[in-house]
């Protein structure tokens, strides 16, 4: 049975949004100024369609026949959607603290079928059937019709025995196949991938709309020519979707590569892990241009390109997650004699560094990273796609002789302040979060 419904924020949400009292201020924003820039208040209904529980299949049902592409998926972050221990926390939070108004607007991409059966809410999952436990899975994406709505979910669903996908010619003897154009559309992956707060119109991911407005949307370069091939670099990966499918040339991979490496290892997926190291490394360069004053000032400017990634770095939740610059600068003797960025012995990023990431602002224009409380981008600075950013420090050397520089842009997929809190709020302490190191450079001066 199929209807329409309509999930209208609550009164509750705007009730918080225009009279939350309750500051979140985020570490690590650095140095750059910190934007004004205001919220288009809208009001905006999150759309879906309702079908009965157990309208899709578990994702253990399609394992059966594609056992390797289910192999894939089983370790993406799309399958732990859900029951990711560094989501729930941050969820139930935003559930806490709007009386449930958030419930559905972030829980439909997390837990799809579970939105779409009418077992979401409540939040806490306790009516969740087997299937909708397993996050972003096969019966959904595999069901979906067309997106009627480029922002927050907004994909057209089907379940049944019909079972769609970019091709169509195969052959199956438990479901019927036909091929839907959406699949080979970015549009697919965007309508998930572009959020907008229901209340004040501020774009809390928007990586569906930068891709499309930059030279890889116009050129038609899709979400799924990077995040579904192995690795960077691999453009045909041979196999069968099926045991006993046809041979194909080209086999999409369903391991849904992003930059969630700590996660990953943490989760016991260390292949997995390192793949998103090797994208992270990917997609950026650091260059050097440094001069020195008469006075003994090094003039330092660190260029971080964007040379790899089809939108901004970083993307997606961006007020979770932080990239910044590490600069240090050794004496001929190896004496440190200047650094910035560093890590601290409590796992925290040196607060006066270079930050790439985005801050929303609240009602009282204060910096938060809770994306419930949004009013605003309250700063935003990320490196565009096959565009650069450039950081000047002037640093003043204590004496003539040889000086060695090094620059690393460096990458957290969560702050340890979040982990922290997580701590606070449940009691749980989970492993410090670890760093990668997506570009550097160095170089050698003389004074």
């Amino acid at each position: 049975m199929k209807n329409l419904f309509f999930f209208a924020l609550s009164a509750s949400l705007l009730a918080f949004l225009g009279g939350n009292k309750l500051l979140h201020a985020s570490p690590g924003v650095g140095p750059a100024e910190v934007g004004a820039v205001a919220a288009t208040v809208e009001t905006k209904a999150v759309i879906s369609q309702l079908f009965e529980p157990g309208s899709f299949e578990d994702p253990k049902v399609c394992s059966t026949c594609h056992r390797d592409i289910y192999s894939e998926w089983s370790k993406s972050m799309h399958a732990y959607a859900w029951e990711d221990k560094w989501y729930q926390p941050d969820y139930l939070l935003a559930h806490q603290q709007t009386d449930g108004a958030t419930d559905v607007l972030c829980g439909a991409c997390h837990a799809p079928i579970a939105a779409r059966t009418g077992l979401l809410p409540p939040a806490d999952g306790s009516k969740f059937d087997a299937a909708s436990r397993r996050g972003i899975s096969c019966d959904f994406c595999h069901t979906v019709t067309g997106v009627s709505q480029m922002y927050n979910m907004g994909h057209d669903s089907a379940p049944g025995n019909v079972k769609r996908g970019p091709r169509g010619d195969g052959k199956s003897l438990y479901h019927e196949v036909k091929n839907t154009k959406i699949h080979s559309k970015a549009a697919f992956c965007g309508s998930c991938h572009m959020v907008i707060h229901p209340a004040t119109g501020t774009h809390i991911i928007d990586t569906w709309d930068d891709w499309k407005n930059n030279e890889y949307g116009k050129q038609g370069i899709r979400c799924q020519d990077c995040h579904m091939t192995p690795t960077p670099g691999i453009t045909q990966s041979p196999g069968r979707a099926a045991l006993m499918g046809k041979p194909r040339e080209n086999l999409a991979f369903h391991g849904f590569i992003g930059g969630s490496s700590y996660a990953q290892d943490e989760m016991g997926n260390h292949e997995q892990a390192e793949l998103s190291r090797e994208f992270l490394r990917a997609a950026a360069e650091v260059k050097l241009a440094e001069k020195i004053t008469d006075d003994g000032t090094l003039e330092l400017t660190v260029d971080v390109h964007n040379v790899g990634a089809g939108h901004k770095i970083p993307t997606g939740t961006t007020y979770i997650r932080i990239m910044w610059l590490q600069i240090e600068v050794v004496d001929s003797e190896g004496k440190l004699v200047y650094s910035s960025g560093m890590v601290d012995d409590k796992n925290y990023v040196d607060p006066n560094a270079v930050f790439f990431r985005v801050l929303f602002k609240d009602a009282e224009g204060n910096l938060t990273g809770k994306s419930w409380q949004a009013h605003g981008i309250g700063y935003d600075r990320r490196i565009p796609a096959k565009g650069k950013d450039s950081e000047t420090y002037r640093i003043a050397l204590p004496g003539k002789g040889d000086y060695k520089v090094t620059s690393r842009l460096m990458y957290r997929s969560m702050t340890q302040a979040s982990l922290d809190a997580i701590f606070e709020q449940t009691g749980e302490a989970l492993p410090p979060v670890v760093s990668v190191e997506m570009a550097a450079a160095q170089a050698k001066v003389k004074f």
